[in-house]
């Protein structure tokens, strides 16, 4: 049997297809980039920078780290691990977020106490006057 010759010529050309694939850079994660600037701003609104400010700063330098990772070199190794730190520093942030919201309900609720405490010594001495 004799080999056709254009088998060669498919082989050689899907080869070189291969090479141009693999040489391609790949995209960066900006799903994951635009969630952690998402998250980060959400925790500003929240108040994290009073409530939560380690966290929220993780979060920043995260992103941040994220970002020139892959614009030093991009390749499939440092596009994961740029997707990792995004993810990471959304995280933090969401982290963040939970924080300042518990540290403004904890504040909300040493008013509230206060008040209750105010409004039972008015009552005490309220009914102290009555007798």
């Amino acid at each position: 049997m004799k080999a056709k010759p254009i088998s060669g010529f498919f082989i050689t050309t899907f080869g070189a297809l291969a090479l141009v694939a693999c040489a391609s850079v790949p995209l960066p994660p900006t799903d994951a980039f635009q969630a952690a600037d998402t998250a980060i701003s959400n925790a500003d609104k929240e108040g994290a920078v009073e409530f939560a400010p380690l966290e929220l700063k993780s979060a920043r330098d995260k992103i941040t780290l994220a970002r020139s990772t892959i614009a030093n070199e991009p390749n499939d190794q440092t596009v994961r691990q740029a997707r990792q730190l995004a993810d990471e520093a959304r995280a933090d942030a969401e982290l963040a977020s939970a924080r300042a919201r518990a540290g403004r309900a904890a504040v909300v609720n040493t008013e509230l106490q206060k008040n209750i405490d105010t409004l039972r010594q008015e009552l005490k001495r309220n009914s102290g006057d009555a007798s």
